[in-house]
């Protein structure tokens, strides 16, 4: 498996898209936003003890949705109830309203379906995480473009979804810019950030280096590797060739079980740290989806709920 760089512009453009006007539901893995100072900070944190032989995610996703903080916050499982939830609601608003022929066609929700869409769209803060197989055939052209807009949808009136989508918004409030939610995502950061800096890292890195320069694709950094410049629209045989090599060396210098052992352990000082808030964030996420659920219960009973 190689490391690959993906921006954090890119990383919250690619997480939940929902269409024009819908609230977008963001699960607690990914996206970083600015909160008040936790507690744990970077220069409190004690280097985490890591197993001497550390476990090798299967991929980027794997570790990911195996890591503490993946535990707060919306699953992909309530991220489709959420977004049928509200698809369902505004859908009955814009009938009620003389919308007849409205069905949620400006409501689209893409999500990762294969193991390589997961790969491309899973990024660990600013690290990738991409297979052998991967690597051969798309290099380190993962980063998936965002899904385009649905707004060109017509026959139905712009006004009534305006006001559809103020009254979806007090029956099911967005757990977006909840402090729980602000949390989880600057603690994630922040350990994406002691992990980077961690010596352990570091050394893996080093080999890593080391493992390139013998296989002919010198590089100090595995980020500055995959960021480029590969600017051509499909991958070269030169790109396919160095992503190829990075997913070896990063297997030989043990950097994916290094990095995913230590960001580990940041992360569980962080959540001792800040238990408080992320318990209550905890109780907000399932009492929000026990909310979406009984909401979309009632939505089927009124009318045929519309396709993802």
């Amino acid at each position: 498996m190689a490391f690959t760089r993906v921006p954090l512009t890119a990383q919250r453009r690619i997480i939940r898209f929902v269409g024009v006007a819908a609230s977008v539901v963001v699960s607690g893995l990914l996206a970083t936003a600015c909160s008040s100072s936790p507690a744990g900070s970077a220069a409190d944190a004690t280097p985490p003890v890591i197993s001497p032989s550390p476990t090798v995610p299967a991929s980027g996703y794997d570790g990911l949705t195996r890591l503490p903080l993946s535990a707060y916050g919306t699953s992909d499982q309530d991220d489709d109830l959420l977004f049928r939830t509200r698809k369902a609601l505004l859908v009955r608003c814009m009938k009620s309203r003389g919308n007849h022929t409205y069905s949620g066609q400006n409501m689209t929700r893409v999500a990762a379906k294969s193991s390589r869409e997961k790969e491309a769209v899973r990024p660990a803060g600013a690290w990738g995480y991409i297979g052998r197989a991967t690597a051969k055939s798309r290099g380190f052209h993962i980063a998936v473009a965002p899904p385009g807009a649905a707004g060109g949808a017509t026959g139905y009136s712009r006004k009534d979804f305006t006001v559809c989508s103020a009254e979806a918004d007090k029956q099911l409030p967005s757990l977006e810019n909840t402090d729980g939610w602000k949390l989880t995502r600057t603690l994630f950061d922040q350990s994406f950030q002691q992990a980077g800096a961690d010596r352990r890292v570091a050394a893996a890195r080093k080999r890593w280096s080391a493992c390139m320069t013998a296989a002919g694709h010198p590089s100090q950094d595995p980020e500055e590797l995959a960021a480029g410049p590969w600017s051509t629209a499909q991958p070269t045989v030169n790109e396919i060739a160095a992503a190829t090599a990075a997913e070896s060396c990063t297997v030989s210098s043990r950097l994916a079980a290094v990095y995913f052992a230590v960001l580990t352990g940041y992360q569980r000082q962080l959540i001792s740290a800040n238990s408080g808030t992320l318990t209550a964030y905890q109780k907000q996420v399932a009492e929000g989806t026990k909310q979406a659920a009984l909401l979309l219960a009632g939505s089927s009973r009124s009318l045929k709920l519309p396709s993802n």
